[in-house]
């Protein structure tokens, strides 16, 4: 009798250490698990945010790119110029005026598709405004080997927001002293990925 209760003793026993193993190797394994993802996580939130990085500063380099294009511009003495036709409202220019546009009087702007993430996105961005270097023949920054950077060429349109006044352009010396019209420059760039973009903005007077 003796024997058999010390055998159902050392039993349950058993059982006891057996379920208190299994719980102890359960716990190891969420722990672990749970590290993992944290670890990956963090992983992402980092190359997320060098995507978003390289996408900004491919943006502000289109964005001086538009304003030395403006600039040199508004200095040629060539009347049928870049700036001397500018497309009607609601319309950009084509040749010479490529990524000059004229707001609309309502409706979107015309840089909208640069803020739509569907499946066309990469195409609509491509027909907006002219690439990097379109007309001063600027380009991306060699990178060192081994540095992480983008092959997308950035893109930039120009929106002209008022008229210049009378005399404007014309080769008299009382244009001289005539402002400028003030222009809304608004540039995209991408990261590694196109669907990584970046778009900033700014308004300038040549």
């Amino acid at each position: 009798m003796l024997a058999r209760r010390h055998l159902s003793c050392r039993r349950q026993s058993g059982a006891v250490t057996l379920l208190l193993c299994g719980t102890m190797l359960l716990l190891v394994v969420l722990i672990a698990a749970g590290a993992l993802h944290m670890l990956l996580s963090g992983r992402q939130l980092v190359v997320m945010q060098l995507e978003r990085e390289i996408a900004f500063r491919a943006a502000e380099v289109a964005l001086l790119d538009a304003e030395a294009d403006l600039l040199a511009a508004a200095a040629s003495p060539d009347m049928t110029g870049r700036l001397d036709n500018w497309p009607a409202p609601g319309h950009c220019g084509s040749g010479r005026q490529a990524g000059l546009c004229r707001p609309a009087v309502a409706g979107p702007p015309v840089w909208q598709p640069w803020l739509l993430a569907d499946t066309n996105a990469g195409a609509n961005a491509d027909a907006v405004g002219v690439p990097l270097g379109r007309f001063t023949g600027a380009t991306l920054p060699e990178l060192p080997a081994g540095t992480l950077g983008t092959r997308e060429l950035p893109r930039y349109v120009a929106e002209i927001l008022d008229e210049a006044p009378p005399g404007y352009s014309a080769p008299d010396t009382a244009s001289a002293t005539t402002l400028a019209p003030r222009i809304r420059i608004t540039a995209i760039g991408f990261g590694r990925s196109r669907a990584v973009r970046a778009v900033v903005q700014s308004v300038f007077q040549p």
